[in-house]
């Protein structure tokens, strides 16, 4: 009910807690977040700008290296991140843990991420 609340009175808030991705969040929390993340049903969540940037980071890519990606890549990227049908199971590593070797499976800017 809290993510329901969220999601209808404060989509920023929420997108907020789907970009921190942290592993001591409530379960039951959690849980619904992933079935939205899942679904499609948060279309207000930017995974470009929530998963993206730890997924990054997961892999080692600082800033200053994506820097060096022409526009039309790092746009193509963004694209590859916002369609992803993994957001879920992105957002699930993240909260877990694991490693960049572990989010090669499913991240598609993972090959993109290792040449940084």
């Amino acid at each position: 009910m809290a993510v329901k609340s969220l999601q209808m009175e404060a989509p920023d808030a929420l997108e907020q807690i789907v970009a921190q991705a942290d592993p001591a969040l409530d379960s039951s929390v959690a849980a619904e977040i992933e079935r939205l993340l899942r679904t499609r049903g948060a279309p207000f969540v930017r995974f470009e700008k929530t998963l993206m940037p730890q997924m990054q980071a997961r892999f080692g890519v600082t800033e200053e290296q994506m820097g060096t990606l022409e526009a039309k890549e790092l746009a193509a990227m963004k694209k590859r991140c916002s369609s992803c049908s993994e957001a879920a199971r992105c957002w699930q590593a993240l909260r877990g843990g694991e490693s960049a070797e572990q989010c090669r499976e499913l991240c598609p800017n993972a090959d993109t991420f290792e040449r940084l």
